[in-house]
């Protein structure tokens, strides 16, 4: 049996996707590397704006022009899953993300005898990176998530399952390990006797191996409660120190008709603190653009909020209306001014991360090879998470010392160092 296995999304979609192919290449089938001449397509969705809801329906249709059969998982299960009509639908299992564990089983059961003798486990395509979901759901209630309707509550994995997760991939020789969840901060706060997110990181960080932890996005306020904690794991020699800390607006106003349960200040607090620790982190940030009742002075106060923070990475995303979502039901800000503030922080955006980035050049520092660019190019990553983009390919996973020559918006421009420099 042949299955394909395609993920949307967030880092988590693809952590699920990547779990639900390990899980079919232990029970022996083939996980193709294409959707020709498969048995069966697994579509994991993501959902988080309307254009993208769009994108998964015509996907699917696609996916089941050439698959006998498709399941359907991720965010637009089961909330979403009257978008996908007509006569595909037949063909079409729906299985909702907490039940993704047996979805192998699925499409084995009765399938060429497969249940009936033991399994040959069958390997995939070796990887360098993976996702590694610590929890499902988050703690939060913002107005306009549509993510956490569909993942709901909060249900951390343990702590001893999270590190033989890292322990088996290290064992396949996976070399960054990305922590992942809808606010991985919140792990822990339905297990009040577990520890916290730093404990989860130690725990991984005390796996053997040659390898890197990369802790994926977390919100200011849940982090706020156990701030000097996490720096103290993020101090970890094996984790990047890389802050992914979504701020989503610039005006406190905003941030209070979002219900994102923190201030301005709240978020300035945990950058001071973490660049203290960490003058070379590697802020990371999001900016929801067009919410709702934002004002021009409202936008304003997120563009002066990223020129003061300077974060080194910004996703702008224009605010999309999800049904379900209390935001929804909210007059929405013309399409037109949406896109002006867009391009306006697009370019705010460039600005201040290029000036954060051209401290980097001159020096010589250690990377790991994490992904091969184009025309013979390779992705190497700082200590602080920062892409070295360079001009040969050495292997992937290694550690060397590159020299930056140069910096873009979002990337460095480096060479491997010679023994001269």
């Amino acid at each position: 049996m042949r299955v394909y296995v395609e993920s949307f999304g967030c880092a988590q979609n693809h952590g699920e996707g990547s779990a639900i192919a390990r899980d079919l290449a232990a029970r022996g089938v083939a996980v193709a590397p294409t959707v020709d001449g498969v048995d069966a397509a697994v579509l994991v969705t993501c959902g988080v704006i309307g254009p993208t809801e769009a994108r998964m329906v015509r996907r699917w249709e696609a996916l089941g022009r050439t698959a006998p059969r498709v399941v359907v998982t991720g965010c637009l299960v089961p909330l979403r899953t009257a978008q996908f009509r007509g006569p595909l639908r037949e063909r079409t299992t729906f299985v909702p993300i907490r039940d993704q564990a047996t979805i192998p089983a699925l499409l084995t059961d009765g399938a060429g005898g497969l249940p009936d003798a033991p399994p040959t486990p069958l390997p995939l395509a070796p990887a360098v990176a993976e996702e590694i979901v610590i929890a499902q759901g988050c703690t939060s209630g913002c107005a306009y998530c549509f993510s956490r309707l569909a993942r709901g509550p909060i249900a951390s994995v343990p702590i001893d399952a999270i590190a033989s997760r890292a322990a088996d991939a290290v064992a396949r020789g996976v070399r960054e390990l990305r922590l992942t969840g809808l606010d991985t901060a919140a792990w822990g706060f339905d297990r009040p006797t577990s520890g916290g997110l730093a404990d989860v990181v130690r725990a991984v960080a005390r796996v053997p191996g040659d390898f890197r932890i990369r802790v994926g996005m977390m919100s200011p306020q849940r982090l706020l409660g156990a701030l000097d904690d996490y720096l103290s794991a993020l101090a970890e020699p094996k984790v990047f120190r890389f802050l992914h800390l979504p701020v989503q607006s610039g005006s406190d106003r905003v941030l209070a008709a979002m219900r994102r349960g923190y201030t301005v200040t709240d978020f300035e607090r945990v950058v001071a603190s973490a660049r203290t620790r960490f003058p070379e982190l590697h802020l990371a940030t999001d900016v929801i653009v067009g919410y709702p009742g934002e004002t021009e002075e409202d936008h304003a106060a997120t563009e002066r909020l990223l020129d003061a923070v300077a974060p080194e990475t910004v996703n702008v995303t224009r605010f999309s209306p999800r049904p379900g979502t209390p935001a929804a039901r909210l007059a929405p800000v013309g399409p037109g001014v949406a896109k002006r503030r867009s391009r306006s922080l697009a370019v705010a955006r460039q600005r201040t991360a290029r000036r954060r980035l051209e401290r980097w050049i001159g020096r010589t520092e250690t990377a790991r090879v994490l992904e091969y660019g184009p025309q013979g190019s390779a992705v190497a990553r700082l200590d602080n998470y920062l892409p070295v983009v360079l001009p040969r390919r050495p292997p992937l996973g290694a550690e060397l010392a590159v020299r930056v020559d140069g910096a873009r918006s979002s990337y460095l421009i480096g060479r491997p160092a010679s023994a001269d420099d």
